[in-house]
Order: structure tokens, then C-alpha cells, then sequence
């Protein structure tokens, strides 16, 4: 939103369902804030709790928090409404009412909703253009669940704010650093990585394997289990949750990404802007990112001898290093940049409102 009122001059207004670190920022930024409870349509979860509670919502917002939504728009002018969420249909709601071009970014999947699937596809159906983050999150969309058309679905990929390139610390020849980001949990398979460190750890000792990210269902508990009593506490560290990470991996050697899907990979284009090779799984979006054997190398999900062979070639040839981590860094500021995200998204509107 920052980038294109800057360079576009595009006047955007934020809805958001409560005050927030986000709301306060976008003010920070001179974007405007309109704040309004209402509740999203899906669950994280399909459990009988979940889904009464989903029906509850869906029923509260129909009945009051929809009217009063769209009271707040009935005096109000905009181009275009644009959903920055699959887990909530208020923009559906605004755009079909008032009569507005409609772009919903699709960044989640594998939610559970509270209305049929018939309702979710008649609402993507009659959105202008749906778009997702990803080759492999198109496939979901228009593919697996058939929730959305590809008439109307577009791939733009997410857009990471470049930093200025900087003097990378150069590998050491003794002990490796690899490194991985993000909170814990059983989709990000945390454990797989600390699995391969067991297998790593027969081979030599000159490695150390970084978490960095909160623990946000106690699956954190298990990994640390897991290294205590395999007695890798000497060669895995735990960072915890951390507001500095850009820092702490300038000061990384290696990437690792296990997750058993990605819907894009965030982090994974962050090891690449710091000039980190990255070791990623054929799951997700991984594949799409990550250039095997050029900028990092691609591995089987779940084969931890595979990652830690992997990890043990760049222990033995650590001069592989900053080659791949050139590549990835020329890789991530050519086709993952904030700027080009925004280019794509401009674009975008622009095509949208010719065809008015």
C-alpha cells in the first residue's frame, strides 16, 4: 500500500476488523484506517467447536456487522476493493453490493469454511480476479478444491523489500551455520531439520543448525526434546521468537526451508537476499523459488539423509557458498522484489478499470 501511494498515487484505505500493530502502522504511513468488527468465514480447523463457532459468526455477521460494514462505504468512492485474505469474504460483500471491481488475494488454503463450497465458488466465481501467490497455490485453487476458475485467476508472486546489498561475511572453512526461520510448527516440519542434524552429527562436528521462530502450538517442545536426547544440544541452537532476524542472518551461511507446503515462501526469498544458498523441500512453492543446484538445491520432503548429505557437501565445499548465495541474491531482486509485486498489482488495476 506504502509502495504504490508513493509511486503510483493511488490512495489506499485500510478495513480492518480491530486496532493492531498493522492499523497503527499503515497511520504511521499516512494510509487511511477504517476500523470495524466483523468476523472472518473460515477456520483453521474442521472440529465440531470450530465449525459452531463458524456458523455463529456467519450468522452475526449477516444479521448486524455486514450492514454495518457497508454503512461505512454508502457515501464513499472507490475504484476498486481488494481482499488481502482468503480467510474473509467482507470485501466479497462491499464489492458485490456497491457494484466495484473486485481483486481477492488468495494467500492461505487449506482453510475450512463455514458456508458451503458451492457459496464459496458462486462468490470467487463473480470476483473480478482472484489472485494467488504461487504456481503451486493456483494448482490448489483451480485444481484440487475447484474453489476458483482459472478464467479468473491470476499467479502474482509476493514482493520482499530489497535491502541494500552489504559485505557478506565469507564462510568459514571450519564450521558451516545453517539457519531456520519462522514459527514452530508441524507444517513447517521443524523436526525434520533436526533429524537431519542427528544423521549430520555422525559425520562431523563443525556445523551448527539455527531455529528461529515462536513456538505457537508447543511444537517447539518436541523439537527440543528431540535434540536434548539425541545430544545435539552442542551443535542446535534456539533463538526463540526475535524482531531482528534480518541481522541475525547476515551472519548465516546456509538456508533450510522443510516445510511440507508453502504457499509462497517468505523466508525462503530472505536466505536468498542475504546471500544464503538455500536447502529446500519439493513441497509447496519451494521449487518455484529455489533453482536446483544454481541458487540452493531441491530435496525429497521427509528424507532427512537426504537433507543432511546436502548439508554435509557444503561443510566439505564451502566455497560453493557464496557462489550459489550470488546467484540467489541476483535471483530473489529480479523476480521477488516489493517493487515488481507492486508493478504487477498496479498493472492489474489498470486492466481492470479499462475494461469499464
Amino acid at each position: 500500500m506504502r509502495d504504490m501511494k508513493e509511486r503510483y498515487n493511488v490512495e489506499p484505505v485500510l478495513l480492518a476488523k480491530q486496532e493492531s500493530k498493522f492499523s497503527r502502522l499503515c497511520r504511521k504511513n499516512g494510509i487511511e484506517v477504517i476500523v470495524q468488527r466483523y468476523y472472518s468465514w473460515s477456520n483453521s480447523r474442521n472440529t465440531f467447536i470450530n465449525r459452531l463457532k463458524g456458523y455463529v459468526k456467519n450468522f452475526l455477521n449477516a444479521i448486524y456487522f455486514r450492514r454495518k460494514v457497508l454503512s461505512l462505504f454508502e457515501n464513499e468512492h472507490f475504484d476498486i476493493i481488494h481482499t488481502n485474505s482468503s480467510i474473509t469474504d467482507m470485501g466479497d460483500t462491499i464489492a458485490n453490493h456497491y457494484h466495484i471491481p473486485h481483486v481477492w488475494h488468495l494467500r492461505e488454503y487449506g482453510y475450512y469454511y463455514s458456508y458451503p463450497e458451492d457459496n464459496v465458488r458462486a462468490k470467487h466465481a463473480r470476483t473480478t480476479m482472484n489472485v494467488v501467490i504461487s504456481q503451486f497455490s493456483y494448482d490448489i485453487y483451480t485444481s484440487q478444491n475447484k474453489l476458483c476458475s482459472p478464467q479468473n485467476t491470476k499467479v502474482i508472486y509476493d514482493g520482499i523489500n530489497i535491502s541494500a546489498p552489504f559485505t557478506k561475511r565469507p564462510p568459514s572453512h571450519k564450521h558451516i551455520h545453517f539457519c531456520m526461520t519462522g514459527n514452530f510448527d508441524f507444517i513447517k516440519n521443524q523436526m525434520m531439520a533436526a533429524k537431519a542434524c542427528e544423521k549430520l552429527r555422525a559425520l562431523t562436528p563443525n556445523f551448527t543448525l539455527h531455529f528461529v521462530g515462536k513456538d505457537t502450538k508447543g511444537y517447539a517442545r518436541s523439537v527440543k526434546n528431540f535434540v536434548r536426547s539425541h545430544g545435539l544440544e552442542d551443535c542446535v541452537k534456539f533463538w526463540g521468537e526475535r524482531s531482528d532476524v534480518g541481522e541475525i542472518l547476515r551472519d548465516m551461511d546456509v538456508g533450510l526451508i522443510t516445510s511440507e507446503r508453502e504457499g509462497f515462501g517468505r523466508v525462503t526469498v530472505e536466505y536468498m537476499l542475504n546471500y544464503m544458498p538455500v536447502i529446500g523441500t519439493d513441497a509447496g512453492a519451494t521449487p518455484e523459488i529455489v533453482v536446483d543446484g544454481e541458487t540452493g538445491y531441491i530435496v525429497p520432503l521427509n528424507d532427512p539423509d537426504k537433507i543432511a548429505e546436502i548439508m554435509y557437501s557444503f561443510i566439505e565445499h564451502p566455497e560453493q557458498i557464496p557462489a550459489m548465495g550470488m546467484k540467489g541474491r541476483e535471483r530473489a531482486v529480479q523476480n521477488f522484489s516489493l517493487e515488481r509485486n507492486t508493478d504487477e498489482i498496479y498493472a492489474l488495476y489498470q486492466e481492470i478499470l479499462g475494461r469499464r
